[in-house]
Formats: structure tokens, C-alpha cells, sequence
């Protein structure tokens, strides 16, 4: 059901128009939940939920504007998509505060479409309950989005900055918390994570169906997906079960029968977050790290961990690790790759690195975003 955009949207401050040349990422924050001594609760008196509209194309990266844009930390860190000419933004929300019981949260229907270039929302749609990670076809004018608490997926359809709910198709059981789903360059094949169940499922995409090919068993805790270039490997970020690291699978999807080819234990604990570059050269993963544990727990750190891995012909060879934030959420990549951007929900900020061929420096720069940082994409990214 398409519903009028949410009354009372509106820009925070300062915005400044997008120049061509620029590389738009956009974060989510989530203003609702706060974490303290490794426990998560809701915020008292929390502002409106936020997007930050960045510009990755310039050092340091420039902030173009803020906006009250719904959004949520549940779920994997892909609940925004932008189109490829950086004119449309979606961004999901999985959950909002109970108006029964401001101590909890239930599942959202909301998905935002933003229009970053008049810095507006201009419509709102409802999905399913715990809308969460969204993927474009490459000429972004189809979307799928994850409703993880429905088990189904919700396909969209973009005409410049009109976008429309074609169907919603129930796939897994909704205990399975079907997360993301990936969209392979040709747009006829699926990734899709099964949170709940520790399964991948690899299905066939139509203009309004989606069929299931395979499923496969990965490590615990599937999240983030991304697809290569060529659409031979797909690559999962597996948080992994409490008492285990985090895992990338790295999966053959281009023949019959998908099959899993190389697995990569990355060493942390829960790895939330993971992207690929535009290229498909790069493979960031943003790890807590022990560090949303309680301070008395054995495995807790102070800080989280981003770890950079190659990709060569379906094969993960880790480059270099840098310590973040705590309770470290997405990533970002620049177009060619050589800058990163990584979310932290605990200081509410963005650290910015730089690649230098596989080499991660910390730049310095920590962008303010006022509420946990909780979910960001670019049009670069895959």
C-alpha cells in the first residue's frame, strides 16, 4: 500500500546542493535505542531518526545535509539504497517505539523515498513488517527489500523519482528473519540471507516473482550479501553464533547449481557489516568485536575492528585491520575504492579511511551524525 510521504520531514540544517561530480553515500541514524555496559534499551525522549547525505568524492569527505528520515539499527546495515544516478535514496525501517509500552519496539512497514537532490522525502511506502536490507538492479529501476520479521520480499518499481510497490511475495518462514537480498548485474538472480536459520537462499528474479534455485548452509547468523561484477561470486557476512568470529562465504552462483567455494574466519566476533566495492576488488567487513559486551565479560574490547579483504577469482585474502568505534554498524566505499567510510552507533559518528591498495589509514576524520549510526550505502556500492 503507497501512503503520502510523512508529514513534518524535513531538512535539519544547512543543506547545500550535490555538485555532478559528487559520490553520494547516505547514512541512517537511528535516535531511538542507545546501548550501555553491553545492553541495548530504548532512548528517553528520543529526536526523530536522521539520514546524513554524504559526498565520498572529496577529501575530507564532505557532509551535503541532514534529514528526519525513519530508520532503524535492527537488521543488517544495507537498509538504504541509492540509485545509480545518485537521485533517489530508499531507506528502511524495521522498527519504531511501541506508542503502548515506550520501553519496546515493534516492527515497521516503512520504506522512505528521498529525493537527495531537492533534499526532500517524497513518498512513503509499506512493505512488510521489518523492512531491512534493499538492493537495486544495476539500472536502478527495480528494488527488492527484505521484510525480516514476514519472511517475504517486496519488489519496487523506479521511474526517475516515482517509485511504486509492484508485489510482495512471502519466500521463507518468517522464523528464518529474511534480511537482504542481492541483485546479481543482470538482474535475474537473488542472494538472500536467512538470519534465523543460518541458510542462504539463492533465487530466480522476475519482473514480479521471485522462485527459489537452492539454499545453502552457511555460518550463523547471515547478514550482508554482496554480488560481484561479472555475477559469478556472491559473498555473505555471517555474524556468527556467541561464542564464535564472524565468517565470510564466498559462493559460486553462476552455473545450476550454486555451490559454496572458500570460507574465511576474519577472527572477530559478530560481524555486522559488510561491503564490496565497485569493482569487486574490495571486501570490507565491520566487526563489533567484543566491543558491545558488558566491561566485565572475558571477550570484551573497547573498540571494534574493520578488516579489508581482496577478492581474486572467488578467493579472500585478508590486506589489513584497523580498530573503529563500538557497536560498528555499515560500510561504505568511494567509487575507485580508496576511501571507506564505517559507521559507529556508540559515538554516533563515521570514521573515514583511506585503502591504499589493500592498506587501511585512519584519516582522521570523524563525521558527527547525531544519532547511532546504523545503516549506510552509496551508489558504488555492491
Amino acid at each position: 500500500m503507497r501512503n503520502r510521504a510523512i508529514s513534518g520531514v524535513c531538512v535539519a540544517f544547512g543543506l547545500v546542493a550535490a555538485p555532478a561530480w559528487a559520490q553520494i553515500a547516505v547514512s541512517s541514524n537511528d535516535h531511538k535505542v542507545k546501548q550501555e555496559n553491553g545492553v541495548t534499551s530504548n532512548a528517553e525522549n528520543p529526536t526523530p531518526d536522521t539520514i546524513t547525505i554524504l559526498d565520498l568524492g572529496q577529501s575530507p569527505v564532505k557532509v551535503l545535509g541532514t534529514m528526519n528520515v525513519p530508520g532503524s539499527v535492527v537488521g543488517p546495515p544495507t537498509s538504504v539504497a541509492i540509485t545509480p544516478d545518485e537521485s533517489v535514496a530508499l531507506v528502511a525501517a524495521s522498527t519504531q517505539i511501541d506508542p503502548a509500552d515506550k520501553t519496546k519496539t515493534k516492527p515497521d512497514t516503512k520504506v522512505s523515498i528521498v529525493d537527495l537532490k531537492g533534499q526532500k522525502v517524497l513518498d512513503t511506502i509499506n512493505t512488510g513488517a521489518g523492512a531491512a536490507g534493499i538492493s537495486l538492479t544495476k539500472d536502478g529501476k527495480r528494488a527488492y527489500v527484505a521484510n525480516r520479521m514476514a519472511g517475504s520480499v517486496s519488489i519496487l518499481t523506479i521511474d526517475g523519482n516515482k517509485v511504486a510497490l509492484v508485489k510482495t511475495i512471502d519466500l521463507v518462514p518468517a522464523a528464518a528473519l529474511l534480511s537482504h537480498v542481492a541483485v546479481s548485474p543482470d538482474g535475474a538472480t537473488g542472494v538472500a540471507t536467512r538470519n534465523g536459520d543460518g541458510k542462504v537462499a539463492v533465487v530466480k528474479l522476475g519482473p514480479d516473482s521471485i522462485s527459489e534455485k537452492a539454499t545453502l548452509d552457511v555460518a550463523p547468523r547471515p547478514y550482508a550479501v554482496s554480488i560481484t561484477p561479472d555475477g559469478k561470486y556472491a559473498v555473505v557476512a555471517s555474524l556468527g553464533d556467541p561464542k564464535a568470529n564472524g565468517m565470510f562465504t564466498v559462493m559460486d552462483i553462476s552455473g545450476d547449481q550454486p555451490k559454496i567455494v572458500g570460507t574465511v574466519d576474519i577472527g572477530h566476533e559478530n560481524l555486522e557489516g559488510a561491503m564490496m566495492s565497485n569493482d569487486g576488488k574490495w571486501v570490507a567487513g565491520v566487526a563489533h568485536a567484543g566491543s558491545t559486551r558488558p566491561k566485565d565479560a572475558p571477550q570484551f574490547k573497547p573498540n571494534g575492528m574493520l578488516v579489508l579483504y581482496r577478492l581474486d577469482d572467488g578467493k579472500l585474502s585478508k590486506t589489513s585491520e584497523a580498530p573503529i568505534g563500538a557497536w560498528s554498524q555499515g560500510a561504505s566505499f568511494s567509487k575507485d575504492g580508496k576511501t571507506v567510510a564505517v559507521q559507529n552507533m556508540i559515538q554516533k559518528n563515521i570514521q573515514v579511511f583511506k585503502n591504499d591498495d589493500g592498506k587501511l589509514t585512519d584519516t582522521g576524520q570523524k563525521i558527527e551524525v547525531g544519532g547511532g549510526a546504523a545503516a549506510i550505502r552509496s551508489s558504488a556500492d555492491r
